[in-house]
């Protein structure tokens, strides 16, 4: 009985948690990345006590909504990835997923890469960027291993990656000086055109969603 009451406590708790996500989702969308713990509270109709004895500070409330659209964007990566057999048709879906998530939630992307810590916090810090850069860089470092190349570089080139795609983005959004299919292609171009370089053969990339996995075989960069 103790412990069904005690899973009925914590269902309710998580229940709970997943309103108050929604509660930041509207605020964050209507006011911009610079939304307040108390804009938020007023949203859910609690006191802001209440929010951070749910999340502990604003950076817990971020950590808490990135692993909500961190899982979203990634299982995205893996719809697009299974609609071509064609690998460089995949790259380019799966960049067009970034720039498009990017484009159609642009305060929720800046709440979640940078604007809910400020500067100076670490990488590791900003959910969103540093989640996704980890499916990358194992996605990298197993291509890399099947080809019996170094595995070293999988992660500074998945950051950079990821930095290519997020800071044109930005600029593309300001300047809106071409449409997005070319955004997306050039970016392809210049991806496909590093990933083709030094005899290796970007036709073995791993699926993102099993890079993704905890025990997939794809394991750590450089490993």
């Amino acid at each position: 009985m103790a412990d069904h009451k005690k899973r009925n406590k914590d269902d309710r708790r998580a229940e709970r948690r997943q309103e108050l996500l929604d509660a930041a989702v509207v605020t964050i969308r209507r006011d911009g990345a610079g939304v307040s713990m108390e804009d938020i509270a007023h949203e859910a109709g609690i006191t802001k006590p209440i929010l951070y004895a749910n999340f502990g500070d604003k950076a817990g409330l971020a950590d808490a909504l990135a692993k909500r659209f961190t899982r979203d964007l990634i299982a995205r990566f893996g719809e697009v990835w299974a609609t071509s057999d064609d690998t460089r048709e995949r790259v380019r879906l799966a960049i067009e997923a970034w720039v498009a998530f990017i484009e159609s939630d642009p305060h929720i992307y800046r709440f979640l890469s940078e604007g809910s810590f400020g500067a100076g916090r670490r990488l590791e810090d900003r959910r969103l960027v540093s989640d996704v850069g980890v499916v990358v860089a194992r996605a990298l470092g197993e291509w890399l291993r099947e080809q019996g190349a170094d595995s070293g570089p999988a992660e500074p080139w998945a950051y950079g990656v990821l930095g290519m795609v997020h800071v044109t983005t930005e600029w593309w959004l300001d300047r809106r000086t071409l449409n997005r299919k070319d955004l997306v292609d050039y970016l392809t171009s210049l991806l496909w055109s590093g990933l083709s370089g030094n005899g290796l053969d970007p036709d073995r990339l791993i699926d993102p969603i099993v890079a993704a996995r905890p025990d997939s075989d794809a394991g750590a960069p450089g490993s």
